[in-house]
């Protein structure tokens, strides 16, 4: 890999642990049912990252299933 490519997986990595760490702590001291749907969102953020970085072009299957995803969220946190 070149050096730039290396400067992103290690920026990619760093940032994915702490990520990672932040989520752990928050499931640990926080409320559960608070935090929860909160994890589904980096498949969202995927997305829009995907479309930002890589042109990819999301089908209509997939606005659908990242829709549920956020409304299940919103649903699992008004219910509350």
């Amino acid at each position: 890999p070149s050096g730039s490519a290396l400067v992103y997986l290690a920026g990619g990595t760093v940032f994915g642990m702490l990520g990672y760490h932040a989520l752990t702590y928050a499931m640990r001291t926080g409320d559960v049912g608070a935090v929860t749907p909160f994890r589904y969102t980096r498949l969202i953020f995927a997305m829009i990252l995907a479309m930002a970085l890589f042109g990819e072009r999301p089908d209509l299957a997939t606005w659908i299933g990242a829709a549920l995803v956020v409304g299940s969220g919103i649903f699992a946190l008004t219910r509350r």
